[in-house]
């Protein structure tokens, strides 16, 4: 059983002042990953949103420079109108990079008996990386679909595409074969 993983695509990440994703690649991945969502549900696919969703007192905080960010229940912490979820999508809060660490992620997908998990969003090389690897670890089959995922961080595209065959297949939206 397949399910898409959609990671941080939240206004603040997208549209804030400090975007995640080149503004000059923003369209074009909103509508790959529109494009993967729309197939999933003509498919029975589970869609998964798993969302930065940060309190205060998050070590995570610390990590990335003690600026809020992503915060609980605020808007910044939304997903952006263009992938709003429908109503059989599932929405996972995550307190760091890893979409499995303090969250409900495992559980859900042990509950849908998944196997296969499909990797998009935001970013590649820090919250994509880290939950295709735990992912790995878990005994999951995963899959990065590489035009529906970006980083805002020179080469960190490319390193961790290529760090990610290490865990998971890489793949193109046009390619998949649900």
């Amino acid at each position: 059983m397949k399910a898409l993983l959609v990671t941080d695509m939240i206004k603040e990440y997208i549209y804030g002042e400090k975007p995640l994703i080149p503004t000059e690649d923003r369209e074009k991945l909103i509508s790959n990953i529109r494009k993967v969502i729309d197939l999933a549900h003509e498919k029975n696919i589970p869609v998964i949103y798993i969302n930065s969703a940060f309190t205060k007192d998050d070590q995570i905080l610390k990590v990335i420079g003690h600026r809020p960010q992503a915060m609980k229940g605020t808007k910044g912490a939304q997903i952006i109108p263009e992938l709003k979820p429908v109503k059989k999508d599932y929405i996972i809060e995550k307190r760091g990079f890893d979409g499995f660490w303090k969250s409900d992620l495992e559980d859900l997908l042990k509950k849908l008996k998944i196997t296969d998990i499909y990797l998009t969003g935001e970013q590649t090389d820090c919250c994509i990386r880290e939950t295709g690897v735990t992912a790995a670890h878990l005994g999951f089959n995963v899959f990065i679909i590489e035009d529906c995922c970006s980083t805002n961080r020179e080469l960190g595209q490319e390193a961790a595409i290529r760090f990610m065959r290490c865990v998971g297949k890489i793949i193109k939206s046009d390619d998949l074969n649900w």
